[in-house]
């Protein structure tokens, strides 16, 4: 039986991932295959690393069933020598024709790689958008894309970012948005389509606390937070957060802005890309049988 093939791209630098390694156990990729192939057995997983001077690709990119990008710390619109060599590694992407995902960073890369711009957030009450990304509401077209298969027309994620989409490329179509931002997008350049989410819809509210406790230091600099201790505090009731948990009244103060009671923690974005892009495209430029 044949087995779908995903290339993880980690989008953070060698410090950066080590950073990730230390203080959440994994890197961002190494999260992000793990999450796959619990929810899909007959799955196999490279991972690469973009930034590097050599992101160690095993295949071509064509050869590949799906690219999947991840979260990253980095901002585009510096143009470090890592981030020119992410850009130019996802406009090959884009040339080969395999289906493309990417979340937060990942929908930032593939705008500029297609032609969009990126710049720092703009909302002054979103310095930085965490932990979550609260009234994202699916768009006329959102509402029928099938990456947003089983959402509702407004629903709350979870959410890490400091930079936001300002345009999209040509042939781009925004799927959902909230008050301050693009939240997510089809972008349809070259070769390949792509699929894209602002927010992290791979975290659990584990995982999210662990994204907070490793920006710590930039979370309190910037203003998102008072205290290194108030950052400990969202950690902490971050980590209890799951479905079916009925989260102590004390710590409520840091879910005001979602409905707590309608949370959806599943990957859906990602599944949906797997279902209705990556194994139809799979099945008609290699005769895939899958499973």
């Amino acid at each position: 039986m044949d087995k779908l093939r995903i290339l993880i791209c980690d989008g953070n630098s060698a410090v950066a991932r080590a950073s990730f390694k230390k203080v959440l156990g994994c890197t961002p990729s190494e999260h992000f295959e793990r999450l796959l192939k619990h929810h899909i057995s007959e799955l196999r997983t490279d991972i690469a690393y973009p930034d590097d001077p050599d992101p160690i690709c095993v295949l071509p990119l064509g050869a590949y069933d799906g690219i999947l990008f991840t979260g990253s710390n980095s901002h585009i619109y510096k143009r470090e020598p890592g981030t020119l060599r992410q850009i130019e590694f996802a406009k090959a992407a884009f040339a080969s024709g395999t289906p493309m995902f990417g979340t937060c960073w990942g929908l930032q890369l593939a705008t500029v790689a297609a032609g969009g711009d990126v710049q720092p957030n703009r909302a002054d009450e979103n310095v930085c958008e965490a932990p979550f990304a609260s009234g994202i509401r699916l768009t006329e077209q959102g509402r029928s894309h099938p990456m947003h298969q089983s959402r509702p027309d407004e629903f709350d994620a979870f959410s890490f970012h400091s930079d936001e989409v300002i345009s999209l490329p040509d042939d781009a179509i925004v799927t959902a948005r909230n008050r301050n931002f693009v939240q997510a997008a089809e972008i349809k350049h070259g070769k390949s389509t792509f699929w894209g989410v602002q927010y992290h819809p791979e975290l659990s509210g584990l995982d999210q606390a662990g994204f907070l406790r490793e920006s710590i230091s930039s979370l309190v600099a910037s203003g998102s937070y008072e205290t290194h201790n108030h950052v400990e505090s969202a950690a902490q009731a971050l980590s209890h957060f799951k479905s079916g948990v009925e989260m102590p009244e004390e710590s409520l103060i840091h879910f005001e802005t979602i409905n707590i009671n309608a949370f959806d923690f599943r990957p859906l974005e990602i599944l949906n890309w797997i279902t209705h892009l990556v194994i139809p495209t799979t099945q008609r430029k290699f005769g895939w049988s899958g499973g």
